[in-house]
């Protein structure tokens, strides 16, 4: 009889309840609020969990940083011939690149200039004491000047041979050398790569003939037409491995 009475109680309860929230504006709002409330906690720990990066955890770990590297040439000369003062001028483009090079993660240039002049005597003698005293060469020389589309080298003037390196990429300082923390392995090996954009542009390179003739002897004439050099461009290309530190691998 008690259990029949309180189910009664708990029917007639729930009447009143569903009456009051159907003629109470009030408390249809509230109604409705609570329940988006109670929906959206759910949602919204489901929408956190999925914007984490899965890599995050990455930032608590030590890395270090190898490297497979190699070099391609881009253009070439061995015998450039050049009177004096005249200028050999090249214009290229990353359009040039060779095609390889375009697969790979070119991160500076290398421009090499060499005077074969100095090697021999290669002056023209005239006169009748050339065969007793001919008197002696003087040595030629060459300058070169090379820019890419961010970058510029200095001029350089050389009797023998000359170089110089152009830069591509910033390569990243960290606090924590050699061991790198704070950072994602993606992250990590995007400081090690260049952008397309920054290889997008002209590149010019200049040499400059610089002929000098050796004293002439009392009967003997001597005259320097040319100078004769060699250059080589070269694209030096990076593969950044990034390896987790476990305190025993070798990383040197």
């Amino acid at each position: 009889m008690q259990e029949a009475e309180d189910e009664s109680m708990d029917e007639n309860l729930f009447e009143k309840s569903v009456l009051l929230i159907k003629t109470n504006r009030t408390v249809q709002i509230v109604s409705v609020l609570t329940a988006l409330v109670l929906l959206s906690i759910p949602a919204y720990s489901m929408l956190s969990k999925s914007q984490t990066p899965d890599d995050e955890y990455q930032r608590e770990l030590e890395y270090i940083v190898d490297f497979d590297s190699g070099i391609i040439t881009w253009d070439s000369n061995s015998n450039l011939e050049l009177n004096d003062d005249e200028v050999f001028s090249l214009k290229l483009s990353y359009d040039d690149f060779p095609e390889e090079a375009k697969a790979l993660n070119i991160v500076s240039i290398s421009v090499y200039m060499g005077v074969l002049d100095s090697q021999e005597d290669n002056e023209e003698t005239s006169g009748l004491g050339c065969s007793v005293d001919s008197g002696e060469d003087a040595l030629d020389s060459a300058s070169i000047f090379f820019s890419s589309p961010n970058s510029q080298s200095e001029l350089l003037e050389t009797q023998y041979s000359t170089g110089t390196y152009i830069d591509l990429l910033d390569i990243p300082e960290f606090t924590s050398y050699p061991l790198i923390t704070g950072y994602t392995v993606e992250e990590i090996e995007e400081m090690y790569e260049t952008d397309e954009e920054d290889l997008v542009g002209e590149y010019n390179l200049e040499i400059t003939g610089l002929v000098e003739a050796g004293d002439s002897t009392l009967q003997c004439e001597r005259q320097d037409p040319s100078v004769t050099v060699e250059y080589m461009i070269e694209l030096i290309w990076i593969d950044a491995m990034v390896m987790e530190w476990n305190g025993d691998l070798p990383w040197f």
